[in-house]
């Protein structure tokens, strides 16, 4: 029995070469274009190529299964630099009531600062 002929189109590499030719061509006109050629592909999946050859070989993403940076917290949504939730607010006010009220607890983050622990 003989092999049929399966010759698949590689649809990255034809957004690609489409771009190399007119480079600020819209989604839209490239589905179009491919589409005359027999390639279907969906204008999302165009931009997502487009996007790939603006980042250019910079740093790579994660992707699936990549490692989390070290001293990352898992499940926790953490602060904005500057900015407080009301979980941490409440975690404050509960320390301060430990401690004996406000003044005690900034006397404590005084102290730390001394020592260069915060």
């Amino acid at each position: 029995m003989a092999k049929k002929s399966t010759a698949k189109v590689n649809k990255s590499q034809s957004i690609r070469d489409y771009l190399a030719k007119k480079k600020n061509a819209r989604p839209a006109e490239i589905v179009e274009a491919l589409g005359k050629q027999g390639i279907v592909v969906s204008a999302q999946f165009v931009s997502t190529i487009k996007t790939g050859l603006k980042r250019g070989k910079g740093k790579p993403s994660r992707g699936a299964g990549g490692k989390r940076k070290a001293g990352g917290r898992s499940g926790r949504k953490q602060a904005s630099a500057g900015h407080v939730t009301v979980a941490q607010l409440l975690q404050v006010r509960t320390l301060a009531e430990r401690m004996g009220g406000v003044s005690q607890l900034r006397a404590a983050l005084d102290a730390l600062e001394q020592l260069g622990l915060s």
